[in-house]
């Protein structure tokens, strides 16, 4: 990837490492948690394999954006990581988990590829868009898991 934005958003989450898990590597739970999904499916392997395929489509601004990725790493109760595969922009996403106290840690990570042209001046607020996106998203997966 050449120039990339980056996104890096966490969150604590009062319950155990495997069930956070086990609910945000769920692509049925996806919906429930990420308000910006429309459709999201696994079209090929395992949603817990290395190689699957997942497409989706999400609204932003009004727009529906499909794109596809690839599982790049899965390691149970502890990370899974993500690669575009057919997307308009390239990027790598990665969901860490780890024991904090009585709960879990989520920690999200994204590097996008930037903008070029007069796109790359729209970056910083395309960056802060998306994190808080990527903020709100994590809270509802904490407000669901929690109640």
């Amino acid at each position: 990837m050449a120039k990339t934005m980056k996104t890096d958003e966490s969150v604590v989450i009062a319950r155990p490492v495997a069930e956070v898990f086990e609910f945000l590597s769920n692509p049925e739970n996806a919906p429930a948690w990420n308000s910006n999904l429309v459709d999201y499916s696994v079209d090929s392997g395992k949603p817990d394999e290395v190689g699957a395929v997942i497409s989706f489509a999400v609204k932003v601004a009004g727009l529906r954006l499909e794109a596809s990725e690839e599982i790049v790493d899965f390691e149970p109760n502890k990370h899974i990581g993500f690669r575009s595969k057919d997307s308009k922009i390239g990027y790598r996403r990665d969901l860490d988990f780890s024991a904090d106290g009585a709960g879990t840690r989520v920690e999200y990570r994204q590097e996008s590829e930037a903008g070029t042209g007069l796109f790359k001046f729209a970056d910083p607020i395309v960056a802060r868009l998306y994190a808080h996106d990527v903020r709100g998203n994590l809270e509802n997966a904490k407000t669901i898991l929690e109640s």
